[in-house]
């Protein structure tokens, strides 16, 4: 009887599978139907794809980079980069006028903490201060561009993209030895301001460069979760590549691939032909993976004839169709023939080499705005990764087109464009109101959601930016450089939830406090304050962070123990100072909340502030050392410190 319910449950399905398909036939358009019949061969079976027309090239994204002449402007001598002038153009035709500069502090600080992730000191907010000439700021951007600091803060965007973790994630969660590798090949290519065509051409073909060093390169498509001890290798293949194919697709070129491995998109012009033409680019790349054997990078033997790229019917690789050639997406390709086929002997360097082409406008829009984006917390379009009919338009596509033009006439250095966006006074606007701005109201009636930047946004750091600045103003980082992930100490009820063994912390204390971007990046548990304040879990790509406010950020930032030692290692420091001028800590004098201040803040407190600390002090039970602790406390967990104004 049991097996008889079995077997009547599998025929129901079955009629169910059936009927579903011949619905879904009849629902399509004639020529986007495909031939689904089971009983036939793979090169039996058939697929036809709705052809791209002109009314899909009219959107924007498609469109060639132009840039007309600057618009003529009210204020002539705010701009100071190109780009400035279309943005005031917008604020001025609006009624509005720019923010006035912020006061030297906060930009100083700002530019800091944007560059290098890390905040200011009182000794450079001095020697900023006493450099009374118009180049001195430019002189402080060129100085924190050429930092070591630069690429491990501006690295951690791409990992992000990338889905980077040193663990394969699922239950096992098994450690990827050579995974830090790419981590730092990614920090050392930033730093050294390699171009972003090679930076890309590496990742993409790395596996042949000489330099074994390089060829880690190629984890970019391949960083994400992984199963190794899947029984079903062939599937373990096929979900790779159908994830690397996703990721190029939304982070080079801002179209979201992964909804067409099963079907034609919904909205945009991405078929699944476009997908598999794609991902035959990568095919050869990815031989027969084995059980229980790690795949992080391309390699560079030649495949087994029986995997020659596929279409696959409803994104299934029980379900395999004709054999595809490589490709770029029809919509984005600038050619009469229907379809722009790749060089069958190097796809992947062909490829890499259209990325670039003048005539792919795509590419360097992506990128610029995601740097773009970094800089002002939000992109000149909403979603970095996705530049479709249904996403939002650029709200200011003439400053987007000339970046991206500038990008080209810098030969695709990064660290120029962001040169130019520091710069600007675009982006030196204060952004809170000043004593004497009566435009500020205006500012908030007319540019509520400051779509036209008429004030700097202020914005959250990011997680990693929190930790490192807690540890570098208690004078604990320690800034050694590249190697394995290090795993400082976490709560014992979170080892817990982990299989024995996965996380062992690291004897040397030192490494406790390395910046954050070295902490061991396991998929199945992040470090809690890199948690708490919205680090991804690298499940999949990640494009642009979002900015929670929850209670456990609050009890992270007053109760653990890491905000506690840092708590101490700031009281050391204003300690220090005090007893270098012989004052008596304990009597709460000025110099030493100043000192207390600059360190934390970047800034002096004003008379309202040191009344306030000082009554809090005295409030406070136990010693001087205990109270100062307290003080100390409580400027970490100020909006001021974890904000960039």
């Amino acid at each position: 009887m049991k097996h008889l319910k079995t077997r009547c449950f599998v025929w129901l399905c079955r009629v169910w599978r059936q009927t579903c398909l011949i619905v879904l036939a009849a629902c399509l358009p004639l020529g986007q139907r495909l031939v689904a019949d089971d009983n036939k061969t793979a090169s039996e079976r058939e697929y036809s794809e709705r052809p791209i027309v002109s009314s899909d090239r009219e959107h924007w994204a498609f469109r060639p980079i132009s840039v007309g002449l600057s618009p003529s402007v009210n204020a002539r001598d705010w701009p100071k980069v190109g780009f400035d002038y279309f943005m005031l153009a917008a604020l001025e035709s609006a009624g509005l006028s720019p923010a006035p500069q912020a006061d030297p502090a906060t930009l100083l600080r700002r530019l800091k903490l944007d560059l290098l992730g890390l905040p200011l000191t009182p000794e450079e907010l001095a020697e900023y201060l006493e450099e009374d000439e118009p180049q001195a700021y430019e002189r402080w951007v060129d100085r924190f561009l050429a930092s070591p600091c630069y690429g491990e803060r501006w690295a951690q965007p791409w990992l992000d993209l990338a889905s980077f973790a040193e663990t394969d994630g699922f239950e096992h969660d098994r450690v990827r030895s050579t995974a830090w590798q790419y981590r730092d090949w990614v920090i050392d290519s930033l730093n050294s301001d390699m171009s972003f065509d090679e930076f890309v051409l590496r990742q993409l073909t790395g596996e042949s460069h000489p330099d074994p060093k390089q060829r880690i390169a190629t984890m970019f498509g391949l960083a994400g979760p992984d199963m190794p001890d899947i029984n079903d290798q062939e599937l373990r293949r096929h979900d790779r590549l159908n994830e690397l194919t996703s990721t190029v697709g939304s982070a080079l070129l801002g179209l979201q691939f992964h909804c067409a491995q099963c079907h034609d998109h919904k909205y945009d012009a991405l078929s699944q032909g476009d997908f598999y033409r794609l991902r035959a680019v990568f095919e050869p790349a990815v031989p027969v993976l084995q059980r229980d054997k790690e795949f992080v990078a391309f390699s560079s033997a030649s495949i087994h004839p029986s995997l020659a790229p596929r279409f696959y019917f409803r994104g299934e690789v029980r379900q395999p169709g004709p054999i595809v050639r490589p490709a770029v997406p029809r919509i984005a390709a600038s050619t009469s023939e229907p379809i722009a086929y790749l060089d069958a002997k190097d796809p992947r360097g062909d490829f890499a080499k259209w990325l670039f082409q003048p005539e792919n406008p795509l590419t360097s829009r992506v990128i610029v705005n995601r740097l773009w984006q970094s800089h002002f917390g939000k992109g000149l379009f909403e979603n970095p990764s996705d530049v479709g009919v249904t996403a939002a338009s650029p709200t200011h596509l003439e400053t987007l087109d000339w970046l991206a033009t500038e990008l080209r006439r810098q030969n695709w250095s990064l660290k120029s464009i962001q040169r130019l966006i520091v710069l600007s006074s675009t982006y030196r606007q204060a952004s809170k109101c000043g004593d004497n701005d009566a435009d500020w109201v205006d500012r908030i009636r007319l540019d509520r959601d400051n779509r036209l930047y008429s004030r700097f946004p202020r914005q959250r750091m990011d997680a990693e930016e929190i930790r490192d600045s807690m540890l570098f103003v208690a004078g604990l980082i320690n800034f050694e450089r590249g190697g394995e992930g290090v795993m400082p100490p976490i709560p014992e009820e979170l080892v817990g939830t982990l299989l024995k063994g996965q996380w062992q912390v690291s004897e040397l204390k030192s490494d406790h406090v390395r910046r954050s971007i070295y902490t061991f990046a396991r998929r199945n548990l992040r470090y809690p304050l890199l948690d708490a304040f919205d680090r991804p879990d690298a499940g999949a790509s990640c494009p642009k962070r979002y900015r929670s406010t929850t209670a456990t950020q609050a009890l992270q930032m007053l109760n653990s123990p890491f905000s506690m030692e840092c708590s101490l290692g700031l009281r050391q420091q204003v300690f220090q100072e005090s007893q270098s001028r012989n004052t008596n800590v304990s009597s709460m004098d000025d110099g030493a909340l100043e000192r207390l201040f600059l360190i934390a803040l970047g800034r002096r407190p004003d008379s309202d502030e040191k009344k306030w600390f000082i009554e809090f002090v005295q409030r406070e039970e136990g010693s001087s050392e205990t109270r100062w602790l307290a003080a100390c406390l409580a400027l970490f967990n100020t909006n001021e410190f974890i904000y960039m104004d």
